[in-house]
C-alpha cells in the first residue's frame, strides 16, 4: 500500500510539475554598454556596466535603477562586461528579487529590486500565441502566428538552424522572422519553438549540452502540439526546415504524417562526409591556400575518423598536438567537450542517421530548395538527391526548386563571391530574398488546391 501511495503522490508531482504554467524570463528593461576609461576613472572603479538609456519607465519602477547608473554586481556576481547580464540574469523569472550593487552620483548603493517581465510579441496583422509543452520534467516555450480568422487555416512548423538562440522577440529584419510573418500573411499559422535551454523555457537542459536526439525529440513534439489547435486545419500541417533544421525535417516526417516539407540549405549525405567537404571545398571557397588546406585535410580527416568511426572524446584526439591545434582552429574546440558551441555528442549523432533512409520514408510532398550563393550548403548535388531519393520511392512526391544568387540566410546577391564578402547583418537583414516566400506558398497551396 505504501509503495502504491507512493508512486501516485510521484505521478502527481510530475504532472503538477509538467502542467506547471511558464513564467515570462525577466530583464532589465534597459540598454546597457560596458562603462568606458572615463567613467571608470571617474567613479574610482575597476569595472562596470553603465545603463545608458530606459526604455520604458514601467519596467525600471520594479527595480529601481535609473539611466546613468552604473552596475558593479548583481546578486554578489562581479559586472565587468554587458554580456556578463545575459549570463547573471538566464535564469531569473519576472518577479524574482534581484540585488543590484550600483554606483550612483559616485556613491556607491544596494538595491533590492523586481524584475519586470520581458515584453510579448504584438502584432496588428496575425494574433501571436505564446503557449508551451511539457518536456521531461519541464515545459518548451512555442509562439504561434496565426492569422487573424475564424476559419480554420492550414500550419506550419518552422524547425530553424543549429545554433542556438531565442526566435522570441527577435528583430523585425531576422529573416527567420520574415520568412515566418511572410507565411502567415499568406494565411498560415506558424509555429516557432525555443530549443531547450532558450527564452522561457522551464527546467529543460541547455541548448549547448544536449545532444541530437534530445533536439529531434523536441521538435517531434512541437509538431504534436500544433495539431491540437482548434484552428489548425489537420489535413493540412506542413514542416519547413531551414540548414540543421533541413536534416531534422524529413527525420520527423518519417515518423509523423504532414502534408508536406520544405527544406533549405541542408544535406543528404552523412554528416561526417559533409565535414569533410565543407573542409575541403569551403575553406578554398573563402580564400585559403588550395595546397596548405590539402595538406591541414589529414589532420581534419583523423579527427573525423576519430569522432565518428572510433567514437572517440575530442580530449581523446587533443592529447596528439597536431590535432589539438586542428580541433581548436577547425572545429571551435573549447576544451569542454563542445564544437562550434555544441556539445560534440550532437555533432556525433547527426551521423548516426542514413538521411537517404529517411527521406525514402517520407510519404509527403517534398519541396526542396537551393541557393547557388549558399556558401554553407554549396553542394546542389545534395538537394537534387534528396528529390531523387524522394521521387523513386513516392514518385511525383519531390520538387526541387534552384533559388538563384541567394544565401543561406536568405539574402539577394549578385553571386557566391558577393554573398561571401557581405556575410555581415547589416546587408543580411536589408536584402531578404521575397522568392523564399513566394515559392513556398505557391507550393503549399497547389498542393491544397488539387485536393479540394
Amino acid at each position: 500500500m505504501n509503495k502504491l501511495i507512493t508512486v501516485v503522490v510521484a505521478v502527481l508531482l510530475t504532472v503538477s510539475l509538467q502542467s506547471q504554467e511558464i513564467v515570462r524570463k525577466g530583464f532589465l528593461g534597459a540598454r546597457i554598454v560596458t562603462a568606458n576609461d572615463s567613467v571608470l576613472k571617474s567613479n574610482s572603479i575597476k569595472h562596470g556596466l553603465l545603463i545608458d538609456k530606459v526604455l520604458k519607465k514601467e519596467y525600471t519602477k520594479k527595480h529601481k535603477l535609473k539611466a546613468g547608473d552604473i552596475i558593479i554586481a548583481i546578486d554578489g556576481n562581479k559586472c565587468a562586461k554587458s554580456k556578463d547580464i545575459k549570463t547573471l540574469l538566464k535564469n531569473k523569472r519576472s518577479g524574482d528579487e534581484t540585488t543590484f550593487k550600483i554606483i550612483r552620483k559616485k556613491k556607491t548603493k544596494t538595491i533590492k529590486g523586481i524584475l519586470p517581465a520581458k515584453p510579448m510579441e504584438t502584432s496588428d496583422k496575425h494574433d501571436i500565441i505564446y503557449d508551451q509543452f511539457s518536456f521531461n520534467n519541464g515545459a518548451i516555450r512555442v509562439i504561434v502566428d496565426k492569422p487573424k480568422t475564424d476559419k480554420k487555416v492550414p500550419a506550419i512548423l518552422f524547425i530553424q538552424g543549429y545554433t542556438c538562440s531565442t526566435l522570441d522577440n527577435a528583430s523585425p529584419d531576422h529573416p527567420y522572422i520574415k520568412l515566418v510573418k511572410g507565411l502567415c500573411d499568406k494565411g498560415y499559422a506558424v509555429m516557432r519553438m525555443e530549443k531547450p535551454g532558450m527564452g522561457d523555457n522551464y527546467n529543460t537542459p541547455e541548448c549547448s549540452e544536449i545532444d541530437f536526439y534530445t533536439e529531434v525529440e523536441a521538435f517531434s513534439l512541437a509538431l504534436e502540439k500544433l495539431k491540437t489547435y482548434d484552428f489548425v486545419d489537420k489535413q493540412n500541417v506542413f514542416i519547413w526546415g531551414h540548414s540543421m533544421g533541413g536534416v531534422i525535417a524529413p527525420i520527423i516526417a518519417a515518423q509523423q504524417e504532414v502534408k508536406g516539407v520544405a527544406v533549405y540549405g541542408c544535406t543528404i549525405r552523412p554528416w561526417r562526409d559533409y565535414l569533410n567537404d565543407l573542409f575541403r571545398i569551403q575553406s578554398i571557397m573563402v580564400g585559403a591556400d588550395p595546397v596548405e588546406n590539402d595538406k591541414g585535410m589529414k589532420a581534419y580527416a583523423k579527427i573525423l575518423y576519430g569522432l565518428f568511426i572510433d567514437k572517440k572524446h575530442p580530449d581523446q584526439l587533443a592529447k596528439d598536438p597536431e590535432l589539438k591545434e586542428t580541433l581548436k582552429t577547425g572545429f571551435s574546440y573549447d576544451g569542454k567537450g563542445h564544437i562550434w558551441t555544441r556539445h560534440y555528442k550532437y555533432i556525433v549523432q547527426i551521423d548516426d542517421y542514413s538521411l537517404f533512409e529517411q527521406w525514402s520514408k517520407v510519404k509527403s510532398k517534398v519541396l526542396v530548395f537551393w541557393g547557388d550563393a549558399d556558401l554553407e550548403a554549396f553542394s546542389e548535388w545534395d538537394h537534387k538527391q534528396i528529390e531523387s531519393v524522394v521521387n523513386k520511392y513516392n514518385p511525383g512526391n519531390a520538387t526541387y526548386y534552384h533559388i538563384k544568387n541567394t544565401t543561406h540566410s536568405f539574402a539577394k546577391v549578385k553571386s557566391m563571391q558577393h554573398g561571401i564578402k557581405n556575410r555581415n547583418w547589416k546587408y543580411i537583414t536589408s536584402n531578404f530574398n521575397p522568392e523564399v516566400i513566394e515559392a513556398t506558398y505557391n507550393w503549399m497551396n497547389n498542393i491544397i488546391e488539387k485536393e479540394k
